[in-house]
C-alpha cells in the first residue's frame, strides 16, 4: 500500500509539472507572437500572429480563469485590434484582484494609453510611480509621452528627463530631450531651468548625473498634489 501510494504521489507530481510546462510554453510563445505582431509590416501577418496569441491564451484561460498573465495576454490581444470593450474587460479582472500591485497600475494605464486616453492614462501611471515603479523606465516613458500627446510641453520634458535619469542609455530618451533643448530660445533658459528643476534639483543646480531618488520622488510628490482634488 505505501509503494502504492508513493507511485500514485510520484504521477501526481509529474502531472503537475507537465501541466505548468505546458502553461508556461504557452504563455511564452503567445508573448513572442504579439512581439511579431507589433513589428510586422504586413497587417495580414500581424492579425496572423496575433489570432495565434489569442488562442493559446483562451486555452489557459479555460483551464484558469482568474491567472494574471492570461488576463493581461487577452487584454493586449484586443488592444492591437482595437477592441476595447474587451480590452477593457480582461485588464480590470487582473487590476481588481490587486489594486495595489503596481504592475497592474501600469496595466491601466498601457490600456488607457492605447486607447489614446492619456490624461486617464496618467493617472494610472503616476499611481504606479508613486506605489512602488518610480525608478520604472517604461512608467516614466509612457507618461512622459502622454503629457507629450495632450500638448502638455513642460511636464512631458520633465518626465523624459527622470526617464533618461533611470536608463541613462536610451537612445529614444536622448534624441527628445535633444528636441526639446534645441527648442528652447537662449534667452528663456534660465527661466526654463527654474520652473523645471526646481523640484528636480531642489536648492542648487545639479548635473543630470547627480539626480537622486529622492529628488525624484520630490517631483512625483508635487505632480500628485497636483492632481488632488
Amino acid at each position: 500500500m505505501k509503494k502504492f501510494l508513493q507511485n500514485i504521489l510520484i504521477l501526481s507530481l509529474m502531472a503537475f509539472y507537465m501541466c505548468n510546462c505546458a502553461y508556461a510554453d504557452n504563455i511564452y510563445e503567445a508573448e513572442a507572437l504579439l512581439r511579431k505582431a507589433k513589428t510586422a509590416s504586413i497587417q495580414d501577418e500581424a492579425y496572423e500572429y496575433i489570432n495565434k496569441a489569442r488562442d493559446l491564451y483562451l486555452k489557459e484561460y479555460d483551464n484558469n480563469p482568474l491567472n494574471i498573465d492570461v488576463l493581461l495576454g487577452l487584454s493586449k490581444v484586443n488592444q492591437l485590434t482595437g477592441d476595447r470593450a474587451e480590452a477593457k474587460l480582461y485588464v480590470l479582472k487582473a487590476y481588481n484582484m490587486n489594486p495595489a500591485n503596481p504592475l497592474l497600475q501600469r496595466e491601466m494605464g498601457d490600456f488607457f494609453y492605447s486607447f489614446q486616453e492619456y490624461s486617464t492614462a496618467i493617472e494610472y501611471y503616476k499611481l504606479a510611480l508613486a506605489s512602488g515603479l518610480l525608478e520604472d523606465y517604461e512608467t516614466n516613458l509612457k507618461t512622459a509621452k502622454c503629457f507629450e500627446k495632450l500638448g502638455d510641453l513642460e511636464n512631458a520634458e520633465l518626465y523624459y528627463k527622470i526617464s533618461g535619469h533611470v536608463n541613462s542609455s536610451s537612445k529614444e530618451v536622448k534624441i527628445k530631450l535633444n528636441e526639446y533643448e534645441s527648442s528652447h530660445r537662449p534667452d528663456d533658459t534660465q527661466e526654463l531651468d527654474s520652473l523645471k528643476y526646481k523640484y528636480l534639483f531642489k536648492n542648487r543646480m545639479l548635473s543630470e548625473e547627480e539626480a537622486t531618488e529622492q529628488e525624484a520622488r520630490d517631483i512625483i510628490q508635487k505632480l500628485s498634489e497636483d492632481m488632488m482634488p
